[in-house]
């Protein structure tokens, strides 16, 4: 593997593809294994208020790829629309997401859905809010198999005035 510096700090690595493709295919693989490695960045022409309306980060070996935009998408992804492994923003879309709307695997927002969710509208596997819908539902409004709350619907329900278990 040979390792060239360009300016800027930018590398680019040169791999000796020894396969079964034939040598006009080599430059395309070259340059699709260099964008794993260095990364990939995008942003639109388009901006309001000198924030880019859409911008693609994604961090090579270095570096995390952190999107800002209205539509940013990314390692790290801030804005309107956000979709990253790491999402916060308006509505967002990811691993860990916090925003007004948020799908994402632990999920934190007014609408909040995902396997551990926090908010005040939320649906999951672990799920804290104000009304909360969940195998484990803690909230005001808990809706669940185990629900913890002053309201509380479930299999196991545990409320102030006592737990009530499953007959």
């Amino acid at each position: 593997m040979n390792v060239e510096r360009y300016k800027g700090g930018v590398y680019l690595i040169m791999i000796k593809i020894q396969t079964q493709y034939p040598p006009e295919d080599q430059p395309r693989l070259r340059l699709a294994v260099n964008r794993q490695l260095v990364g990939f960045e995008y942003r639109s022409k388009l901006t309001l208020f000198g924030i880019p309306f859409i911008h693609i980060c994604r961090g090579g070996l270095r570096s995390p790829g952190i999107a800002k935009g209205f539509i940013a998408i990314g390692d790290i992804a801030i804005g309107f629309f956000a979709l990253g492994g790491l999402a916060t923003g308006f509505v967002v879309v990811g691993g860990i997401g916090f925003g007004v709307i948020s799908v994402a695997g632990l999920a934190g927002g007014l609408l909040a859905l995902g396997g551990v969710s926090v908010g005040g509208f939320v649906v999951g596997g672990c799920v804290l809010g104000y009304w909360a819908w969940g195998a484990l539902a803690i909230a005001i409004h808990a809706h669940g198999v185990i629900a913890i709350g002053l309201h509380a619907i479930g299999y196991l329900t545990i409320t102030p005035s006592g737990i009530l278990w499953p007959k």
